[in-house]
């Protein structure tokens, strides 16, 4: 199994990268988390868009969602609907066009997706419904989400731990999201191996929070960057 970092902006798109997108590959099957803005382009560098077999989209802002449309695009000129898993509140684009997404809304628990195992588990991220996605023993993304036991408890005995590090331990408590600090606590309790930061916004300092994440998670950690290929 590898996992693709198409991806790794927060919030908007930078200068170096698109927003929010990963590419999990096992036995020829594509599973995509996240496909944000900007992130359609990039990811045809590592798949074709008519390989892709699975998006699932952890909610409905645009930074994780809104390239879904243009994947969906190259999808209907083929006749090859995009298969979706998505929050109750996704865009309407992605639930009234059929012959563009095939569309399936997301509630926890256990699901098989080609060779995956699949979990969701739904997050706190304010008021926006948000689900983070456990894929086996070997991957957790948390997607966007504040501390909560919802995500402790997915993301618990993984190896790889993907997190959001939408600022610093200083700037926190945020609600919705997770400073550097809370997802290397995270991945110390969960016992993971390797931590990979992510979401990282373009007007933050990304050594700033390595450094702060690195002082707590017991394990190694790294930044998030387009390209990044990492074997689970």
């Amino acid at each position: 199994m590898r996992l693709t970092v198409v991806g790794c902006a927060g919030s908007t798109t930078g200068p170096d990268s698109a927003c929010s997108s990963y590419l999990v590959e096992e036995d020829g099957h594509r599973l995509v988390l996240d496909l944000g803005a900007g992130a359609s382009g990039p990811l045809q560098r590592y798949a074709d868009p008519l390989d892709i077999d699975t998006v699932i989209l952890s909610h409905a802002h645009s930074d994780h969602w809104s390239d879904t449309t243009q994947l969906g695009y190259h999808r209907a000129r083929a006749g090859k609907p995009v298969t979706v898993i998505g929050p109750s509140d996704m865009h309407e684009v992605l639930t009234t066009n059929p012959d563009t997404f095939d569309t399936t809304v997301a509630t926890a628990g256990d699901r098989t997706i080609g060779p995956f195992a699949v979990r969701l588990g739904r997050v706190r991220h304010g008021n926006l419904e948000c689900w983070a996605t456990r894929i086996g023993d070997a991957l957790c993304y948390t997607a966007d989400t504040e501390p909560c036991p919802e995500v402790e408890e997915l993301a618990a005995g993984c190896r790889v731990l993907l997190a959001e590090a939408s600022g610093l331990d200083a700037d926190g408590p945020l609600r919705g999201h997770l400073t550097a600090g809370d997802a290397a606590r995270l991945a110390a309790r969960s016992g993971a191996r390797l931590l990979i930061l992510t979401h990282l916004r373009a007007w933050q300092d990304p050594l700033a929070l390595l450094d702060e994440a690195h002082a707590i998670a017991g394990c190694q950690v790294v930044l998030a960057t387009p390209g990044l290929r990492v074997a689970l």
